[in-house]
């Protein structure tokens, strides 16, 4: 169960219901992480601009560079061990075409050697790692992967994920954020 309450939509002032349109409209639904990030709506809405910036205005246009993101997210919680953020992001890996062999390197330690990742989603693996253990600031060769696989745009929005996720992961690790059904899940949304 929760540390906090959750705020469900019928029970939220107007502000908190304004960005739950939003969110509705990002994913389908209010994901238990919304309600109860939502006791602080600017921090929700705060977390939806990157993410549709970042991802989801790519699902259409570059599905390749979306595969990848998941990978990074994967990475990040799969390090935090935050079953809340996997349960969501697993699935959106498969719903954008990520095998499960990848899906399964990403969470491990062997990923540089798996054949199921190419080298850009390996760089990416890496960089992932390398943020959220803090050694990215020292490390010059994972760095220098991603300038030979990525833009600079990229390289940040990567890292952007990275830093995101690992924010999520903490505060669903820290409150106890309550796993939905898998039906109760985010999904990506099309126009």
């Amino acid at each position: 169960m929760a540390r906090v309450r959750m705020i469900k939509p019928e029970e939220a002032d107007a502000e908190t219901r304004n960005v739950y349109d939003g969110v509705r409209q990002q994913w389908g639904r209010i994901s238990n992480f919304s309600q109860v990030l939502a006791h602080q709506p600017a921090a929700l809405a705060g977390w939806m601009l990157p993410n549709a910036a970042i991802r989801l205005d790519n699902v259409k246009s570059d599905p390749d560079y979306v595969k990848i993101q998941q990978l990074v997210i994967i990475k990040t919680s799969a390090l935090n061990r935050s079953a809340y953020c996997m349960s969501h992001n697993v699935a959106l890996g498969r719903k954008v075409g990520l095998t499960e062999a990848q899906i399964k390197a990403a969470q491990g330690s062997d990923y540089m050697r798996s054949p199921d990742l190419d080298a850009r989603q390996k760089a990416a693996i890496r960089w992932a790692e390398a943020v959220t253990l803090l050694t990215a600031r020292d490390d010059a060769d994972a760095f220098a992967a991603m300038r030979q696989h990525f833009s600079e745009k990229q390289i940040v929005e990567l890292t952007v994920f990275c830093g995101m996720w690992n924010y999520s992961n903490r505060l669903c690790e820290a409150l106890h954020v309550d796993l939905e059904r898998p039906d109760k899940r985010i999904e990506f949304q099309h126009d």
